[in-house]
């Protein structure tokens, strides 16, 4: 009998599935048949999305023409320019065809369950984006370019494969609130301060938490005047904490590894393991570990202390997968005894400050692709630098 029943409600599902799609199928070709006062390009994208959406709105019946039908506006030219189906429990995803909708001024999808790739938009008018809570997996490689007017721009909690701060976001001047928490936003956090700094001139509410942003927050962010709520909470930030002024509502310091609790100055070391790492372009796997105000306690990955001093003696990162170039602020870390790089991506020449290390006895960078001269250090120095390309300039080992 149990297996009956089981039968019988698949049966059930099956065919509750199999209606809605021969809904959405008859709904889109009666909203091409009868465009009515729609033009016909949009009326051809709202036919689409009806037909990629697993469950359009219960209100949408065949019928009558795009511009009719509940959460879409048209201007009176028979233009689409609003699209709200926010909250309706939609399922499904979006169509290519959605960039034809070059009149778009704005399209709320925020609280349902569509799911897939969002398509590129060509809006040049859209002011509104809301995507929040779906199950989108991905966004346009140039995303959000195709959208200089945007002004508010809202995708929480979206399960995106991992992206960085989007540098198309320079074209946005009018940008007020970018909220993207809990979506996948990964790389060095100061690249994408610069970009907000620089551009977004206009930003109000700025909303990162839940990321994985790493590196230091430039002081100059806490400048932006237009500034009035940020959240950067529970992301791989390291440093001093930012100070913002009254004016602002600052969520930062909670889930980050930031030097202090307070704004304030980091421990000497610190600052200089920290523009160590900003060479290496902040990479994730240390920004989990190099965290606090003392590199001698806790687990700083790749670095020792001497047992008879609070000086860092090593710093030993062989096979790390790191890429960029070396610091010339190592030279800051008087007590260095042994410097271990090999096995890297490494570019660009070795810094002559690294020759006034007086303590200095190893330094191993073989196996990475440094090119420039081989500085000279003292005869008690053991420099093992095979696998380069010393003496080509630079840049010649990069391809």
């Amino acid at each position: 009998m149990p297996t009956t029943v089981h039968r019988q409600e698949s049966t059930t599902t099956v065919r509750k599935k199999q209606q809605g799609l021969l809904l959405a199928l008859l709904l889109s070709c009666c909203l091409l048949g009868a465009a009515g006062g729609t033009e016909p390009s949009d009326a051809e994208a709202i036919a689409d999305l009806a037909r990629s959406l697993a469950r359009p709105p219960s209100s949408w019946k065949a019928g009558g023409d795009a511009c009719s039908l509940e959460g879409i506006s048209c201007s009176t030219s028979g233009r689409v320019t609003a699209i709200d189906l926010a909250g309706m429990g939609l399922a499904g995803t979006l169509p290519s065809s959605l960039s034809s909708l070059t009149a778009l001024e704005s399209l709320r999808l925020g609280g349902n369950a569509l799911s897939g790739a969002v398509p590129p938009l060509r809006a040049p008018s859209l002011t509104n984006l809301s995507l929040d809570g779906n199950a989108f997996t991905s966004l346009p490689r140039d995303f959000p370019r195709g959208m200089p007017a945007l002004r508010h721009l809202s995708m929480d909690n979206l399960p995106l494969a991992p992206w960085p701060f989007p540098d198309a976001i320079a074209g946005c001047p009018s940008l007020r609130t970018f909220s993207a928490s809990n979506a996948s936003v990964t790389g060095p956090f100061p690249v994408a301060a610069a970009l907000v700094i620089a551009n977004l001139t206009s930003i109000r509410t700025l909303r990162l938490s839940q990321n994985m942003l790493t590196g230091v927050v430039p002081a100059a962010l806490g400048r932006v005047a237009s500034l009035r709520d940020i959240s950067l909470s529970s992301n791989y930030l390291q440093g001093p904490v930012p100070h913002f002024s009254a004016g602002v509502a600052a969520d930062v310091v909670a889930g980050n590894g930031f030097c202090l609790d307070e704004p304030g100055p980091c421990n000497a070391q610190v600052t200089t393991l920290l523009q160590v790492a900003e060479r290496f372009g902040y990479p994730l796997y240390l920004a989990r570990s190099w965290t606090g105000n003392d590199p001698c306690r806790g687990s700083w990955l790749g670095v020792e202390c001497s047992s008879s001093s609070s000086d860092v003696d090593m710093i030993y990162l062989y096979d790390a997968n790191l890429s960029g170039t070396i610091a010339p602020a190592i030279a800051n870390l008087t007590g260095l005894r042994r410097l271990v790089l090999a096995n890297n991506s490494l570019t660009g020449e070795i810094p002559e400050p690294l020759t006034t290390l007086r303590k200095l006895q190893l330094l191993d960078v073989t196996n990475n692709k440094l090119t420039g001269q081989l500085p000279k250090f003292k005869p008690s120095v053991r420099v093992l630098s095979d696998g380069n390309a010393f003496g080509e300039p630079p840049g010649a080992a990069q391809s």
